[in-house]
């Protein structure tokens, strides 16, 4: 079968969650005898070296075809991140290339969501991955500017003009006819055209939430990983007939037998793993293990540059206890070792977590979690029996709850004997197989 997955960044240069499923399925997929190729986005707008740019290469034996473009191509940058007519064009012309008979998207931030149009104008059957909230939110995460988490968009979309464009919703407030602007982005139906005037802006994001549910609703099918993720597009208006839930799934041998054999004596060490970002919560690790007595350690590995002044906030008060020590990420391949130095891991995230990778990945090298107790975090450790939940954003209870361990070594291994394996990548490319095949019957 001749298939084509659309991404919004790829690997090398971008491994985060989503793309590193989309290749691993693609490898899987590619080995079952399939053919696999990428259509995917190299998010740096710069205006270096052209307003559009393409490279065609080959990552793990995938063909990938990496488009980046200026910020500046296009008169609404905000409508560019998900309604791209010219990315649109350009993906036809790759469907009819490669002659694909199934669209797998798994990311379509700045790519746009015209692609699936794209593509059901040319017959051929799509399934979209819901990775994360993209869909429902511009900000991706769902929260606010203020730390808040949002339940979805208000008011259809038009209550986002505040979040995600302030100072365009204080220009249309101040607007005497600030109304009969807001409203024509309802009347219009979605036609709208990008513009520098008031009006188009203010259309920009008001359409954004009809216009991507519309053509989530013509997906031939929509897959979420969990029952969270599923159940908050649900509550925004999306039929729940219309969503299967299959959990990810990842090759776990590799980890398990890679991380045992770097495991160490030492004392009780904590570990978060993840972009040193506000929402992922490393700062309440670095918090509560200043409340900690007794012999533990705690690692952080993650990138500094995404969110430079608050890393530097966190560095320093990490400097200010020997124990606490922050090491840059980990290669792919060096992923069995990095679980192999921790004992149990650490998700302190303060917005909606769906399945984050990491926690997979620490189910395979048979670490406990201790997670916040929100979002689809629930779902994935078992509280009091492979692991413990939190109350977001609370330094106070993931102390208590580390000191515990360190006071109670018996129960550290009584959760690590509990850990299942998590689902195979084999049993997940099952899935998607019958999902591709009853597609293109």
């Amino acid at each position: 079968m001749r298939l084509t997955f659309v991404v919004h960044q790829f690997p090398p240069r971008y491994f985060t969650g989503t793309e590193q499923y989309a290749l691993a399925v693609g490898r899987e997929l590619q080995r079952r005898g399939h053919e696999v190729d990428v259509f995917c986005l190299d998010p740096a707008f710069s205006e270096a070296t052209g307003p559009w740019r393409e490279s065609h290469e080959v990552v793990d034996g995938l063909p990938v075809r990496r488009i980046n473009f200026w910020g500046s191509l296009a008169r609404d940058w905000a409508r560019l991140e998900y309604r791209h007519p010219l990315m649109a064009e350009t993906f036809a012309r790759h469907l009819q290339a490669k002659r694909t008979e199934v669209v797998h998207s798994f990311h379509l931030r700045y790519l746009g969501g015209d692609l699936l149009d794209r593509a059901r104008g040319l017959g051929v059957p799509t399934c979209v991955s819901l990775t994360d909230f993209w869909f429902l939110c511009p900000r991706v995460i769902l929260m606010r500017p203020d730390g808040r988490a949002c339940s979805g968009p208000p008011e259809g979309g038009r209550g986002c003009l505040p979040c995600h464009a302030p100072e365009l919703a204080l220009e249309l407030a101040a607007h005497p006819a600030s109304e009969q602007l807001a409203s024509l982005s309802t009347t219009c139906g979605g036609l709208s055209k990008p513009g520098w005037d008031l009006r188009s802006k203010v259309a920009t994001h008001h359409e954004r939430w009809p216009y991507l549910r519309e053509r989530l609703l013509a997906a031939d099918e929509v897959v979420a990983p969990t029952e969270f993720l599923k159940d908050v597009f649900v509550r925004n208006g999306v039929p729940s007939e219309r969503i299967a839930v299959a959990g990810y799934g990842i090759d776990a041998a590799g980890i398990a037998a890679g991380s045992a054999a770097a495991r160490t004596a030492r004392p009780p060490t904590f570990g978060f793993f993840g972009t040193l970002a506000p929402h992922k919560g490393p700062h309440l690790l670095v918090e509560a293990m200043a409340a900690v007595r007794g012999e533990c350690r705690a690692l952080l590995r993650g990138r500094t540059s995404d969110f430079a002044d608050y890393s530097a906030t966190l560095l320093a008060a990490a400097a200010r206890d020997p124990r606490v020590v922050v090491q840059p990420p980990f290669s792919f391949a060096e992923r069995p070792a990095a679980f192999g130095a921790i004992d149990a891991l650490v998700v302190p995230s303060t917005w909606h977590e769906n399945a984050p990778f990491v926690v997979l990945e620490a189910r395979a090298a048979g670490l406990p979690v201790l997670a916040s107790r929100f979002g689809g975090l629930v779902e994935v450790v078992r509280d009091g029996v492979d692991g413990e939940l939190f109350a977001p954003g609370d330094a106070a209870d993931l102390a208590r709850r580390l000191q515990r361990l360190v006071d109670e070594p018996q129960r550290l291994a009584d959760y690590r004997r509990a850990v299942v394996a998590p689902r195979s990548l084999a049993a997940a490319v099952d899935g998607f197989e019958a999902v591709y095949a009853r597609l293109r019957r």
